[in-house]
């Protein structure tokens, strides 16, 4: 596979090793080897070094010591642990959100309507990938620089997290649209405690289906 620089190249190369990581192709304590994926991608080393800590910033991977990068693990502590800080954050995105007398969520309903082409279709990838789509959007109207700097590096873990969830059988992406089109009209309602309930209830269990899983922690 080649890259054409667009975006950058660096961001390029993180964006798809972090798909690789998030879809499950990658697996936990995976060795990311900067020799193999630069042959792999046709880059340079110094390229995949610099792809790599834009992963370690996103928590996809860690760089340890003597090893180099490993996909990071996710086990049930971790989970809940980063499904509190990440509901705690998008509360507070879609509570401002909601005080906005007229909030510019154009790419948020672009990303619904992709989601629900998906849901169809039964494309897992569409979904998450419109699920990615549908926060990030909406983090290009809230006015705060660090909210959206911090919540902007937690999506793709949050992403990773989402994809374990949809392995259980209680899982159904038709849940996932009815959640992101009430708060969607819980903002534009500005029904600021109705957006709080909407996340807690809709990541709570989330998590519950993630933990549910066979796959959690072996």
């Amino acid at each position: 596979m080649n890259f054409e620089p667009a975006t950058t190249l660096t961001e390029q190369i993180a964006d798809h090793l972090g798909a690789e990581i998030i879809s499950g192709r990658l697996k936990p304590a995976t060795r990311i080897q900067e020799l193999k994926v630069a042959g792999e991608l046709g880059v340079s080393r110094g390229s995949v070094r610099e792809a790599l800590l834009i992963l370690e910033a996103r928590h996809l991977i860690e760089i340890v010591p003597r090893r180099g990068a490993v996909v990071s693990a996710m086990e049930s502590k971790e989970i809940v642990d980063f499904y509190e800080v990440y509901s705690g954050l998008q509360m507070l995105c879609y509570a401002r959100l909601a005080e906005q007398e007229n909030p510019d969520l154009d790419a948020a309903r672009a990303a619904l309507g992709a989601m629900r082409a998906a849901v169809a279709a039964e494309d897992d990838d569409g979904v998450l990938k419109a699920r990615g789509d549908y926060l990030l959007g909406s983090l290009a109207a809230v006015r705060s620089h660090y909210l959206c700097s911090v919540l902007r590096n937690l999506v793709p873990a949050g992403l990773r997290v989402a994809r374990m969830a949809d392995a259980h059988p209680a899982y159904d992406a038709r849940d996932t649209v009815r959640y992101h089109q009430a708060l969607l009209d819980a903002v534009l309602g500005h029904e600021e405690e109705r957006v709080r309930e909407l996340v807690r209830a809709f990541h709570g269990r989330e998590v519950r289906l993630v933990l549910g899983c066979s796959t959690i922690d072996g």
